[in-house]
């Protein structure tokens, strides 16, 4: 993902106040995606990681749906997080909204877009990507969530990591060491942002198409672990669900591949100031040798 470059966002001040400079930006942008694809927006805004998004409901004759909007500098409106959406509507198999139209514009030098999905009412199981309190779902839900991350995995694509070798480089880089991981590791298709603001219940609905890709087989489910480590019963759920990809070399190096990416956001965002600490524990323990973990 590229420097976050979108226009308005000033990522070192987070307590702002909620209606200026970027919210107000968002709203007009998404008003102005309601009238290119002629629907009414019904509901309150909804924005999202540091208002880099905004969505609403929305209605197109008495059918209820989501319109979503985003804005971005032109040198950065391009790539797979730009047409995430786009391209997921090619899966099939998986529970998540469906990309109904799309419409782009531009107003030099900011390129937006608006997106018409249908509507999901179930609500996300969490309103942070981290899990902050226990959370009961049946057994059901987590089966579907199995059969949701298998298919998925199934699903060929171009998008994500091209290069194999360069995962385990990266990570580490990031740690700074020298660790045993496998050569190359086994790649798949995962959804790359699988947290509990991500996921629906009761019903289960996986949202946010924006990132997915090939990725180090188990990745999605070793986000959702690190996500659920607040709430130790519900990661041992997650864990025991997902054993059998993250108990293994490839799924070690998912992890620790998934903790990078919460450390360095907690470090250059903000983001995770009590999800930090636990991370990065479970970083160092499988860091460590086989034979001491």
């Amino acid at each position: 993902m590229p420097p976050n470059q979108q226009v308005g966002i000033d990522m070192t001040s987070r307590h702002r106040d909620p209606e200026s400079g970027q919210r107000a930006f968002l709203r007009r942008v998404l008003a102005e995606g309601a009238d290119r694809l002629g629907v009414t927006l019904t509901g309150d805004a909804v924005f999202g990681w540091h208002d880099r998004t905004i969505g609403s409901a929305c209605l197109r004759e008495d059918h209820r749906l989501w319109l979503r909007a985003t804005a971005e500098h032109c040198d950065w409106a391009h790539g797979e997080g730009w047409t995430g959406n786009q391209d997921a509507t090619a899966i099939t198999g998986v529970p998540k909204p469906v990309l109904i139209s799309r419409a782009e514009w531009e107003e030099t030098p900011v390129l937006m877009y608006a997106e018409l999905l249908t509507h999901v009412a179930d609500e996300p199981c969490s309103t942070s990507p981290e899990l902050t309190r226990p959370l009961v779902l049946p057994a059901s839900w987590w089966a579907d969530l199995r059969e949701a991350v298998d298919t998925l995995a199934a699903h060929s694509t171009p998008r994500g990591d091209h290069d194999p070798s360069r995962v385990p480089r990266d990570v580490e880089a990031f740690y700074g060491r020298t660790l045993d991981f496998p050569e190359p590791p086994i790649m798949r298709t995962e959804h790359t942002d699988l947290h509990w603001a991500n996921l629906t219940q009761p019903r289960l609905w996986l949202l946010d198409w924006e990132y997915w890709g090939n990725a180090p087989a188990g990745y999605g489910a070793a986000v959702l672990y690190l996500h659920s480590l607040l709430v130790p019963a519900t990661a041992a759920q997650v864990y025991d669900v997902f054993v059998d990809v993250l108990d293994t070399p490839t799924g070690r190096l998912a992890q620790l591949s998934a903790a990078a990416h919460i450390l360095h956001r907690a470090e250059h965002s903000g983001d995770y100031p009590t999800l930090a600490g636990p991370v990065r524990t479970l970083a160092d323990r499988l860091m460590m040798p086989a034979r001491r973990r």
